[in-house]
Parts: structure tokens; sequence; C-alpha cells
């Protein structure tokens, strides 16, 4: 399996380079090319890995960042795995390795959101054990947010 650890600052360009081509890969069925295209360009896409990365920890491979994880507390903020990765396992080896560390903390639940029309993470989220909690439309941003949680 990969090396998973602490975000570095030296971390924060590759971590939005895995984030810009996840998103432009990943996110065009539900999000839309417009939406897409402005989250990418505005640079959003790279605000949010920054504001995140103090949160982060980074999954490498041959010392390759292949994907990160930001939480925070119970709160699970982005999980991201290169797209060239996805389906290999290591997704939900780096969400066992967050969920471990969330325990650590004392959390007894966990807690995180994705968008409606994001099968491909909600399946994964249900296979590793997380349940829906509910759906609930966005009114600023026109999409529907789904909300899931698992117990430790």
């Amino acid at each position: 399996m990969g090396n998973i650890r602490k975000a570095q600052v030296s971390d924060l360009a590759p971590i939005q380079e895995l984030a810009r081509d996840t998103i432009n890969t990943c996110y065009r069925s539900f999000l839309g090319d417009e939406g897409v295209d402005w989250f990418i360009n505005s640079g959003e896409s790279d605000k949010e890995v920054e504001k995140q990365l103090s949160n982060c920890v980074v999954l490498s491979l041959n010392n390759e960042i292949q994907g990160y994880c930001a939480f925070e507390n119970d709160f699970v903020h982005i999980l991201m795995v290169s797209p060239q990765i996805q389906r290999s396992g290591l997704g939900s080896y780096l969400l066992k390795n967050v969920e471990s560390e969330m325990a650590l903390l004392g959390h007894q639940i966990y807690f995180l959101e994705t968008f409606k029309g994001n099968d491909q993470a909600i399946q994964f989220y249900l296979k590793n054990g997380w349940l829906i909690d509910r759906e609930e439309k966005d009114e600023e941003f026109g999409f529907v947010r789904v909300y899931l949680s698992k117990c430790a």
C-alpha cells in the first residue's frame, strides 16, 4: 500500500494539481462543464486546497502524491484520489486511515457530505460502511448535497 502522512507546505502545489485533475475528470457529470470550468479557472479549487492544507493527509506512491484527505475533528471535508488509481483500493485505505485518526481524537461518529449525482463517491462511501442521513437542496448553488455518517 501507499504511504500516508501529514501534508506539508511543500505539498500544496501537487495537491492542487491533483484536485484540479480529479475535478476535471470526475465532477463534470454532476456539476456540469460550466461549473467545473469556473471552479478550476477561477482559482477557487486551488484556494480550497490551500485553506484545508493544515487539516490534510496525503497518500503517496513512489514519492508522488496520489491522493489526499482534509478532515477536521469528526468531519471529512474532502477526499480525492487520482483518477488513474481509482478503484485500486487505495481510496479505501486512505479513508480507513482518516477514520482511525478521528477515532483517536475521541469521535464516535464521523460525518461528510458530497453531491447528489456524484454516484461514484456515494457508492465508494456506502461500500466503506457509511450511511446516507439526508439530502438537502443548496438554494445558493442549485445542487443537492448528500450527507453521510459512520459510527466508529
